[in-house]
């Protein structure tokens, strides 16, 4: 099995590779001297520890994160080393991270992918985007997204569990927004790509987070999103969507 010592000599040679300067990797390695450990609020009795990685999908919601909230219908500990904003080249910085604490990391959750493909903006933008050109963006980043994911999994114990999680298709129903089928077709690109890297990379894919928001996507009667005009937090899930994704993927954890 992998020691800490050996994922962090890994870590350090793929930053190496990927032209992090001495100054980044100095700082983060105090977040390793000062021992980041697991969130341990539960009795765990289980042995088992979900670690989440990824971007503002994941890391939303602080201590009421989807991590967070299976972590605790499973009774489980939890660490959250997800950063809003990141993209797939941060994903060695969130892994150095966590280097103190990957050896207890039984189950590992990941979103990664929209920030690359400019998800988010290209719905906002929907009227003027060339919606051929988007799926191609999506279809070509496969490589990237496949490489991603097996560099992860070799920093893990050989033990662990990796779950890639598709982005949840939050958009409206009913005809309620313009250009809705389109951004329908935003979702299905993006999550079209996580799951086909995910088959390639033999990663698991939750195909179930997909329509987690069934019956409350955006502009419903009680929606698990925020919508175009929120103040702080547009087309993301509220805590209430967190708390649904939470729910989801522990019930697919349980299963599989």
């Amino acid at each position: 099995m992998r020691t800490t010592g050996d994922s962090i000599i890994l870590l350090l040679l793929v930053l190496e590779s990927e032209g992090v300067d001495y100054g980044t990797t100095a700082a983060l390695f105090s977040h390793i001297r000062a021992g980041v450990l697991f969130i341990n609020s539960n009795e765990d009795k289980s042995g088992q520890g979900l670690l989440a990685l990824g971007d503002s999908f994941t890391s939303g919601g602080g201590l009421q994160s989807y991590p967070h909230v299976a972590a605790n219908l499973l009774n489980w500990q939890v660490g959250n080393f997800a950063v809003g904003g990141s993209k797939t080249t941060d994903i060695w910085l969130q892994l150095l991270r966590a280097s103190s604490v990957l050896h207890m990391a039984t189950h590992v959750v990941l979103t990664i992918g929209g920030n690359d493909l400019e998800g988010l903006q290209s719905l906002a933008g929907i009227a003027h985007l060339n919606m051929t050109l988007f799926e191609e963006r999506c279809a070509n980043f496969k490589p990237k997204l496949v490489s991603t994911y097996k560099q992860i999994k070799s920093s893990l114990r050989a033990d662990a569990k990796f779950y890639a999680l598709p982005y949840v298709d939050f958009v409206s129903v009913g005809n309620k927004i313009p250009y809705e089928a389109e951004s329908h077709r935003v979702m299905q690109a993006m999550n079209n790509l996580v799951r086909n890297a995910a088959i390639e990379a033999n990663v698991n894919y939750v195909d179930t987070i997909v329509s987690a928001f069934l019956d409350h996507e955006m502009y419903s009667t009680d929606s698990y999103i925020d919508d175009f005009s929120h103040p702080t937090n547009p087309l993301h899930p509220n805590l209430k969507g967190y708390a649904k994704i939470g729910e989801v993927l522990a019930a697919y954890l349980r299963a599989n």
